[in-house]
């Protein structure tokens, strides 16, 4: 089961791969043909688009991949709940965000586009809650490429006509209609046991289901909105809105992980969902974690790979937002296990808490929009995960104990000092100073024995069998150093 899951990972993670570099040349694209005050028009749009879009991706959808996960024989009940849930939450968040737009000459017509594509993914999210409940990741992975794929292509044939951030926006919407076409098509292909009426008793879950995800994407994406909101610069929003592009990057790792956990998590026994719930912790502090830790010791690097020397002065936002966003990563990994777990309360009340801290330091530090921005996701993303990671801690499998966590302290203090004490100029070697200092990072995790064969086993079990004998008698040579 766990070469299973490896195995779906990597068709995920590869989706993700091929994804984000459409994704990446999308933002570069954009961010090279739009003036910094246009693109710093897109990233507010965008911003409002990934916030009021969890509730079609994760309040209804979650619950039925859950539900139709454990109960198969529900399924047509559960989607026809899903559906009509999704549909109504995207019509409120499309009402609140044309009542706050109406009157802008900026904003207006970007926000008719974002909620054009929000009415669109009730729909499209609706059968990617199906799919992945039955385990079509293929699916998935592929209407993901054709997205972004998609989305970059339309986006730079309409800004290059002139249309600006509507047309990077037109792109997203015209990838949109055809991923819902793609979707549709496999989602109605499916033989579901028949049965009727609505699943109503999935609304008290889907209720703390939707405060965890938004919460989630609030503290990630509403910085960038308030800080347009108080300093009033779309110049500024530009930069910040480059660094914000790239600390995303190591959350959307840890989305395509929960995507391909969750429905087993959901449908096996207590024991096996846990020790899975667990590993998906590990591999997420050990791996996804520490790219936020190189972004924070060295922001320009990642900077310069992905925008080259424009956007420049979003290095000290890039710093701050990396290491919340990398907190955040575990909250959100820790909040759908608990929601896997039929817990989805507690981590309701830990995200309200950590909205509530965000949106006070906001309000209270005497500081310019940008600091205070950045650091009020800072303070929201380390309460949210300190409150779920001591309770996780208290209640379910968790193996873990002073040693091991001084290791990884270890660990991530050897990848901070290699990313502090090489600089190299360019954007290839800024790769190759990447490649050398998670190599270091590789090796003195195998060094501590927090990366084993086990590990390898099931990490690379979907790769030839040759390859996987020498990195596993590399990692046991490794291992017996100390």
């Amino acid at each position: 089961m766990k070469q299973e899951i490896a195995k779906y990972s990597y068709i995920m993670t590869s989706a993700l791969v091929v994804g984000t570099l459409f994704n990446y040349l999308y933002q570069v694209v954009m961010g090279i043909l739009l003036p910094k005050q246009e693109f710093g028009v897109l990233g507010v749009a965008l911003a409002i688009l990934y916030i009021t879009s969890v509730l079609t991706q994760n309040t209804f959808s979650w619950s039925g991949t859950r539900r139709i996960a454990s109960s198969p024989h529900e399924a047509s009940m559960v989607l026809r709940t899903v559906t009509a849930g999704n549909l109504a939450l995207a019509v409120t968040a499309s009402l609140a965000v044309l009542y706050y737009s109406y009157r802008s000459e900026t904003y207006l017509i970007p926000n008719l586009m974002v909620l054009g594509v929000l009415l669109l993914s009730a729909l499209t999210n609706s059968y990617a809650a199906l799919l992945r409940a039955v385990k079509r990741f293929g699916q998935i992975a592929v209407a993901n490429i054709m997205m972004s794929f998609l989305k970059l292509l339309t986006a730079v044939i309409l800004v290059v006509l002139g249309m600006g951030a509507v047309g990077a926006l037109g792109g997203l919407l015209i990838s949109s209609v055809a991923v819902f076409i793609y979707l549709t098509c496999h989602a109605t292909r499916l033989e579901l046991p028949q049965s009727r009426g609505f699943s109503g008793n999935m609304i008290r879950e889907t209720f703390f289901v939707s405060i965890i995800f938004l919460g989630i994407n609030f503290i990630i994406n509403s910085s960038i909105i308030f800080m347009r909101w108080f300093s009033g610069s779309d110049a500024l929003a530009g930069d910040y809105n480059a660094a914000l592009t790239i600390a995303r990057g190591p959350f959307f790792i840890t989305s395509a992980l929960i995507t391909v956990l969750f429905p087993y998590i959901s449908s096996h026994s207590n024991t096996e969902r846990e020790e899975y719930a667990f590993q998906s912790i590990k591999y997420v502090a050990l791996f996804v974690f520490p790219v936020c830790i190189s972004m924070t010791a060295d922001p320009g690097t990642w900077l310069n790979i992905f925008f080259g020397r424009k956007y420049m002065g979003g290095e000290d936002i890039l710093r701050m937002l990396s290491a919340g966003i990398g907190f955040l990563s575990l909250t959100f990994l820790v909040s759908s296990n608990l929601v896997a777990f039929e817990r989805p309360e507690i981590p309701a009340l830990c995200l309200v808490t950590a909205t509530v801290v965000q949106v006070a330091m906001i309000h209270l530090m005497d500081s310019n929009p940008v600091t205070s921005s950045t650091i009020s996701v800072v303070a929201a993303s380390i309460t949210s995960a300190v409150l779920l990671l001591t309770y996780y801690a208290g209640k379910f499998y968790f193996k873990w104990s002073p040693k091991y966590l001084l290791k990884i302290a270890v660990s991530y203090s050897i990848l901070s000092a290699v990313f502090l004490s090489i600089h190299l100029n360019g954007r290839l070697l800024s790769l190759a100073e990447i490649a050398i200092a998670f190599t270091v990072y590789f090796i003195a995790l195998s060094i501590l024995k927090l990366f084993d064969e086990e590990d390898v086993d099931i990490l690379l079990s979907p790769l030839p069998p040759e390859p996987v004998r020498i990195v596993r008698r590399l990692v046991s040579r490794l291992n017996s150093i100390i």
